[in-house]
């Protein structure tokens, strides 16, 4: 009997739901062992205003924290782990982080084929690539990749995200927002997935996985939104640095600091940003094939230099 190893956090539960939705469509001969990380203590959900923001350094500089003791057999040998994660501040949850930098991770994943589910805003791209890279270190084999995003314009997603973030409440917003995150069309249909990494599965052949995952569109990226995050993610190491230098997680010294990130962070995107998007639609044609490449990149599992 095959065996799959499904890991994931989610504080909302929207991540653990798109995954169930592809492993459920699994035929009964497959075994499944599903581990929902634990961190502790527990990150607030709803978040509470400055502790979101508070998250935000080692959430970029991807400083491990604490979880609770895994229930899987590290040493047991599975046939694909599928490794399901939202995003922090373009960067992977601490509690992802945190698991990735474990023995136990080292151990269940080295030599073993890994597909990666993200739900996500709509930036993605540079997360992946920090997971990418600690897959690697541990030996593991990245394979394959799905990503669903929330499809509603860019500033009305954010503020959206915003209200069920710090409310916990997944509901329109004052009656005329769209209800926020993924829609549920999109969740439900990811079970188009399930017969694809299925055969991979069966026939122990990942070779061109990725590929047949982005025939059934697995990934869609926008090169605006794409060129926004690389330039995003650069920033965010600055102000981690800056933020860290005030002390860890909790403390009271870096308050200030965090509620500077917190209002350059609101006007960026609702000021700079729509302005950012117009140069960049404007300077395309000349970068075209450069972006078209920048494309073809970030929906593969390569990593660069690798």
């Amino acid at each position: 009997m095959k065996k799959i190893l499904v890991v994931t956090f989610s504080q909302s539960g929207q991540l653990d739901k798109i995954v169930s939705n592809i492993s459920n469509n699994f035929p009964d001969n497959i075994e499944i062992h599903y581990e929902k990380l634990v961190p502790n203590p527990p990150f607030p959900f709803p978040w509470k205003d400055i502790s979101f923001y508070d998250a935000m350094p080692e959430s970029v500089k991807m400083i491990s924290s604490n979880l609770e003791p895994i229930l899987f057999d590290p040493d047991e040998d599975f046939d694909l782990i599928i490794l399901g994660y939202p995003i922090w501040f373009l960067s992977p949850p601490i509690p992802i982080t945190t698991f990735l930098k474990s023995h136990e991770a080292k151990r269940v994943m080295a030599g073993k084929p890994v597909i990666t589910v993200i739900g996500a805003r709509n930036m993605w791209v540079m997360a992946q690539e920090d997971i990418k890279k600690m897959i690697k270190d541990i030996g593991g084999l990245l394979k394959g990749n799905i990503a669903l995003c929330d499809r509603h314009f860019n500033l009305i997603s954010v503020v959206t995200i915003i209200y069920w973030m710090m409310t916990g409440k997944k509901e329109r917003y004052l009656g005329l927002f769209p209800v926020p995150g993924i829609s549920d069309t999109d969740i439900e249909d990811v079970k188009r997935f399930a017969d694809v990494i299925n055969q991979a599965v069966v026939n122990n052949d990942f070779n061109n996985l990725q590929e047949r995952l982005l025939s059934l569109k697995a990934i869609e990226l926008s090169p605006n939104v794409v060129s926004t995050e690389e330039k995003g993610k650069k920033i965010f190491k600055i102000w981690s640095e800056f933020i860290l230098k005030k002390g860890g997680s909790g403390s009271a010294k870096r308050v200030r600091r965090l509620n500077m990130f917190k209002w350059y962070l609101l006007f960026v995107i609702f000021v700079v940003s729509p302005i950012v998007s117009v140069f960049f639609y404007i300077t395309y044609p000349l970068f075209f094939l450069k972006i078209r490449r920048k494309m073809k990149y970030y929906s593969g599992v390569e990593l660069k230099n690798s």
